[in-house]
């Protein structure tokens, strides 16, 4: 019997780099992290570090598209961000922020990178 292939799915989100639309960002993640069976908790803690990443990305950012990209497996979600920045401009993540993103999420980063701000998480399904 052929051993079953792990399940790897890729989900691509552009919204205007404004702050009204985190909120679709925040249902993606929802709608994902759901279909790979996280509980209602876990989906609310993922809700929550998106919307901090991607309030903090969209802060500074020089309009255009914020670009959001999910990769699932069987056991994470992994969630990378990007929006356009103007030269010189910075993105940096404040002590309280850091603190809830520590509490919420399994990792997660904030870089300036070539005229962009990324950021990106990872949560993980507990082993059952």
């Amino acid at each position: 019997m052929k051993a079953a292939e792990p399940r790897a799915d890729v989900v691509r989100l552009s919204v205007p780099a404004a702050l009204e639309y985190v909120r679709i960002v925040r249902l993606t993640g929802s709608g994902v992290a759901s279909r790979l069976g996280f509980d209602v908790e876990e989906i609310e803690n993922l809700r929550v570090a998106l919307d901090e990443l991607a309030s903090m990305a969209i802060d500074v950012a020089d309009a255009g598209e914020l670009e959001m990209t999910f990769f699932t497996t069987d056991t994470e979600l992994r969630i990378v961000g990007k929006v356009p920045i103007a030269e010189g401009v910075e993105a940096v993540v404040e002590p309280l922020t850091a603190q809830i993103l520590k509490a919420v999420i399994d990792d997660y980063e904030l870089r300036n990178d070539d005229g962009y701000v990324c950021f990106s998480c990872v949560t993980r399904r507990p082993l059952i």
